[in-house]
């Protein structure tokens, strides 16, 4: 079988960098500590496993700067057979779209073609799983992803995955060669210690002169940084420390004088804009099979973009997406005749092209995501990927504008010189606008094909469901809340009738549900009391619950980052607080 594996590996700064752009706006890297992006691990990991098991050969890639060879020399100390650096001063500012295409070139100068491509479902730096997506595109493979499992047949020829969604899973059968995004929780990470890494002679290092000529760098990018903005306090903390009793009789004072306890009335929300010029700029939304919730929200997004430049909405849905779309924000719609992502993207990228629209949006979802990185790189015009925001340049010529959570407590706005302006955007994140009058839309077809590489099968759905999409009390854990203590948060969260959510590492443990997971890379949630136990409260993690009404925190850590981010703070052990505030709660405001 000898299958031939390249795992794509990045170095990332190891927490918060600076967030200040230097003077040619890229994102300052320098006197960062680095490591490998965790979901690159798991794709070394996997990369070597198969390549031992059919008796071929791994080899690991990078691109990056001179210190980025470090994550190629612990590669190697894993069992990685062959290891090139891509490192080029020319490359610095590449955004996915050029960083795609340098890969492609790169894996094109390999001894062997590769059989299978593995790439890390995101990266912790900047929240994206575009690249893989992008690089599948350009190579004409196909891609799927992020997958649990992966395991090629007796042939070699194809490869059985199962892949990670939110809400469960699904066996997918693709043919090979393929680009396959890995979920942390696939295995066990690649992790030598700095002491066995190989030395860096043994690297083969190219530079854009072995490549086939090209833009790179921020010449070549349509997507730029244009400016870096520390991320806003939305709230002013009330830190309670001290003996852990006193600490929970005053915190559950602070709170009832907030009536956090109390449901409260939605607020009004802004109505979703009537369309303004029929023949004017026009922003395709791409309805996929998504949370309706979201599906609602961005559409109102678009429409409010729409009636800002003076356009229309044109929602393009699958099948099974939901119907209501004009209350919430289409004026048109779309109706694919199938829904597998590449014939999709070809289909759209088509039929884009003689349209030319203003912007194409769609959801930060597996699906939309595949979809949009494909067009994206179809049309040459780039992606902003997975945006908590959107707005309108000011200027003679209007541009989108997004932001996106960059480290250091920082949100990078990103501008698109692309045509079309390609975004996804985290829909959870986005206010939910109040519905229109309905109206009948009158629906188009675009025909699709059929993809031969995919085949689809046992689609398992999980029981988280939209139950955190509902909760009024969400109690969040992170590391420091052990798995076999779990049933002594039970008495507070059956007390509030909250539901259970966790960080993204507690999730990649396996403590807790994937669909469980709150944050950037997981779900967004708006509930009136948001309890975060033992959470350091890295702001990827917080952006998800920056929705709810009240914040409580719990952490023995006073420096924690969770505490500048909160309503109010209990500096204290959780399991010595936890059933005074039960006590306090039930005979205050139960009783």
């Amino acid at each position: 079988m000898n299958l031939f594996v390249t795992a794509l590996v990045k170095q990332v700064p190891k927490g918060d960098h600076s967030g200040r752009l230097d003077a040619d706006g890229r994102l300052e890297r320098a006197g960062a500590v680095t490591e490998m992006n965790p979901w690159c691990r798991r794709a070394v990991a996997q990369a070597v496993r198969l390549a031992r098991e059919s008796g071929g050969r791994s080899t690991a890639v990078t691109m990056g700067p001179p210190v980025a060879a470090d994550v190629l020399r612990e590669a190697l100390a894993w069992g990685i057979d062959d290891a090139v650096h891509l490192t080029d001063p020319a490359l610095a500012g590449s955004d996915c779209l050029v960083t795609a295409r340098a890969l492609a070139s790169t894996v094109a100068l390999l001894d062997e073609p590769p059989d299978l491509i593995l790439v890390g479902a995101s990266s912790v730096d900047g929240s994206t799983g575009a690249v893989g997506a992008m690089l599948a595109e350009i190579l004409g493979l196909p891609f799927t992803g992020p997958v649990l499992t992966l395991e090629p047949d007796s042939s070699g020829k194809q490869l059985r995955t199962t892949v990670q969604y939110d809400t469960g899973t699904e066996s997918v059968v693709v043919d090979l060669p393929a680009v396959v995004a890995v979920a942390e929780r696939s295995c066990d990470p690649c992790k030598a210690p700095p002491e066995t890494w190989s030395p860096t002679a043994v690297i083969r290092e190219v530079t854009t002169a072995d490549l086939a000529p090209a833009d790179w760098g921020l010449t070549g990018s349509p997507t730029k940084v244009a400016q870096v903005h520390p991320a806003p306090l939305t709230r002013d903390p009330v830190i309670f420390r001290g003996n852990p009793q006193t600490q929970a009789t005053r915190a559950i004072t602070e709170l009832l004088s907030r009536g956090s306890f109390t449901p409260k009335p939605a607020a009004p929300s802004a109505p979703v804009p009537d369309a303004l010029h029929q023949a004017g700029a026009e922003v395709v939304v791409l309805v996929g099979p998504g949370p309706e919730a979201g599906t609602r929200a961005l559409l109102g997004a678009a429409a409010a973009l729409a009636a800002e430049v003076g356009g229309t909405v044109t929602a393009v849905r699958t099948a099974d997406s939901t119907d209501d779309l004009a209350r919430w924000g289409a004026d048109s719609v779309v109706m694919l005749t199938a829904d597998e992502p590449r014939p999709v993207a070809a289909a759209l990228a088509e039929w884009i092209a003689d349209r030319e629209p203003w912007a194409v949006l769609g959801a930060a979802l597996p699906w939309d995501r595949e979809v949009l990185a494909r067009v994206a790189v179809a049309s040459g015009a780039g992606l902003m990927s997975d945006l908590i925001s959107l707005s309108v340049t000011n200027g003679t010529t209007p541009r989108l504008a997004g932001l996106k959570p960059s480290g250091g407590g920082t949100l990078a706005e990103i501008i698109s010189h692309g045509s079309p302006q390609i975004a996804t955007l985290r829909t959870g994140l986005l206010p939910l606008r109040t519905p229109r009058a309905d109206r009948t839309l009158k629906e188009h077809t675009l025909p699709v094909a059929e993809d031969p590489a995919l085949r689809r099968a046992e689609r398992r759905t999980g029981n988280e469901g939209d139950a955190l999409d509902r909760a009024e009390v969400v109690i969040s854990v992170g590391r420091g809340v052990s798995p076999d203590t779990y049933a002594e948060l039970e008495p507070m969260r059956v007390l509030l009738g909250a539901e259970l959510a966790a960080t993204r590492k507690v999730t990649d443990q396996g403590w807790m549900a994937h669909g469980r997971q709150i944050g950037i890379t997981g779900r967004s949630v708006a509930p009136r009391m948001y309890v975060a136990v033992g959470l350091s409260g890295n702001l990827n993690h917080l952006a998800g619950a920056s929705r709810a009404g009240t914040v409580v925190a719990i952490n023995t850590d006073p420096a924690a980052e969770v505490f500048a981010h909160c309503d109010v703070g209990l500096v204290a052990d959780w399991r010595e607080v936890m059933p005074f505030l039960v006590e306090g709660i039930r005979s205050r405001v139960s009783g």
